[in-house]
């Protein structure tokens, strides 16, 4: 049995922080947080909610949509929700209202997750300056406010949607910025002072595609950590979020 207590406005901000077009979601609960992680083609997410864990153990949410139906026209303060085992029915509790899903092992947002987590643990045991046994190393290092980096995905579609989106980050003069887009079709720029630099004096860049905004969006609104190297995959570390945005199909075919 997994049981875990939240509050309404706490689990609906959780949940629609992975994205709305999401399909399912493995959570573990222990130690008074409820953690989930999942990981595509082009990133790999981790997001921590606290919260009153009565029994410990993983939750699978074979249908978030519903779930997040369920939970936003809840009237009461708190949500409870339990299951005896990942692949036995999810049953969400709201006052004298209980929502059963059914549920399963297998859970696609949560697939490729063991492999990603693994890497990014040998990770930061380098302190992000290597990513996991891949030998791709990430020389820049800084913090930001990401604030505005979360604002990208509703202004892309201000660039032709063959752009890339290029980030740079220049240790050297304490500075991280964003560039994509064409002279002909319109560019799109970002600039944010960074703090706790670490790196060459020089810039330090790699090239992603149309879903780096979208991947951005995820962030929260606050300060972040970043590690980038040239031409690699980026990570941005937050109190409560971890995300990895990868840049060469190549290297994500050699992770996978």
């Amino acid at each position: 049995m997994t049981k875990v207590t939240v509050s309404k406005k706490d689990i609906q901000k959780f949940l629609l922080s992975f994205g709305k077009d999401l399909i399912d979601l493995r959570i573990v609960c222990e130690n008074n947080c409820a953690c989930a992680e999942i990981a595509f083609s082009s990133y790999y997410m981790r997001k921590i909610l606290p919260a009153t864990v009565t029994e410990s153990g993983t939750l699978h949410i074979a249908d978030l949509q519903k779930a997040l139906k369920f939970i936003k026209a809840s009237k009461n303060e708190h949500i409870e929700i339990r299951q005896t085992a990942t692949d036995k029915p999810l049953h969400i509790v709201s006052g004298g209202n209980k929502l059963q899903i059914p549920s399963t092992n297998n859970i696609l947002s949560a697939s490729k997750v063991p492999i990603i987590k693994k890497l990014m643990k040998l990770s930061a045991d380098t302190s992000y300056t290597v990513f996991g046994n891949s030998g791709i190393k990430l020389t820049a290092h800084g913090t930001i406010d990401a604030t505005d980096l979360t604002a990208l995905n509703e202004m892309s579609s201000l660039v032709s949607k063959e752009s890339d989106f290029v980030l740079r980050m220049h240790p050297g003069e304490q500075e991280f910025g964003l560039v994509a887009g064409k002279m002909a079709s319109g560019r799109l720029f970002t600039t944010l002072p960074m703090s706790n630099t670490d790196g060459p004096n020089a810039t330090v860049q790699s090239k992603f595609g149309e879903w780096l905004p979208k991947c951005l969006s995820y962030l929260e609104e606050q300060t972040t950590n970043v590690h980038m190297g040239d031409n690699t995959l980026v990570i941005f570390e937050q109190d409560n979020t971890t995300l990895m945005v990868v840049d060469m199909a190549e290297v994500w075919g050699w992770l996978l």
